[in-house]
């Protein structure tokens, strides 16, 4: 069975949902209902999930916050329902990979749809496995798999992009061995530490030479070059042409 988050900030999905689920058979079964945004984030790094369902009803806000901070450390589908019909808010769902969106009124037909779509790309029913074969980590107390791990160290790229970073201070931030961190890291994203960084960097240096005003060298500080001339080197053989040209290529193709 897949293992449901029921985030019901109203409290009255929850037996409807149950229900729904049960009649039509769906491998789905929810092993945790909670009503606030900071309760599901303890639930998620406390447990594995296979899918979050979010109904916010009211609480457009509560609920798009919760999806953004599950998306930081966690690539989970998220159902998300119940909120208003408004482009802004649909766009901004759809940011944060929301796998889909069903405002209110929803109908349990809307809602049975939306899970067999979501059943499509889960595939199989996960076969249960013994905990011996997940290396794990204390983090906090708390034990945590390998993957989970690798999501934090990306979430941590991503959010500390104007730093100087290393693998080795993350992994000694994590009290983890910074050389078995770094083959963990390459055998389940396919690159390398240094080459995943680089990625985040060059395209956080794309977005704001797209979206702002600010000068080549502030960019670069912000995604955390201090010698302009070597930014301007990666850049370029990133990019294929230095950030000003690539401005000036994007802004005459908008």
């Amino acid at each position: 069975m897949y293992s449901v988050l029921l985030v019901d900030y109203s409290r009255r999905l929850s037996k409807e949902l149950e229900q729904l689920l049960e009649d039509h058979k769906f491998p789905f079964t929810i092993t945790d209902s909670v009503s606030s945004s900071n309760a599901a984030l303890a639930a998620l790094s406390d447990r594995d999930f296979s899918v979050v369902v979010v109904h916010t009803e009211q609480y457009d806000t509560a609920g798009l916050w919760l999806c953004h901070h599950i998306r930081k450390t966690n690539d989970i589908p998220i159902l998300l329902l119940g909120g208003r019909d408004q482009f802004r808010l649909v766009r901004k769902a759809l940011t944060y990979q929301v796998n889909d969106y069903l405002p209110s009124p929803f109908s349990a037909s809307a809602l049975v749809h939306s899970l067999y779509e979501l059943l499509n790309k889960l595939g199989p029913v996960p076969v249960k496995k013994s905990p011996a074969v997940k290396p794990t980590i204390q983090l906090n107390g708390k034990a945590m798999d390998s993957n989970h791990v690798i999501r934090i160290v990306k979430a941590y790229v991503r959010d500390h992009l104007n730093e100087e970073i290393t693998l080795k201070k993350i992994a000694d931030m994590l009290h983890f061995n910074c050389a078995y961190l770094g083959q963990k890291f390459k055998m389940q994203e396919n690159v390398s530490f240094n080459d995943y960084m680089l990625k985040e960097r060059m395209k956080k240096a794309k977005q704001l030479l797209l979206s702002t005003d600010l000068r080549i060298y502030e960019i670069a500080l912000e995604v955390g070059y201090r010698d302009i001339d070597w930014f301007y080197k990666k850049f370029k053989a990133y990019a294929g042409s230095s950030p000003n040209a690539y401005r000036r290529q994007k802004a005459h193709t908008a």
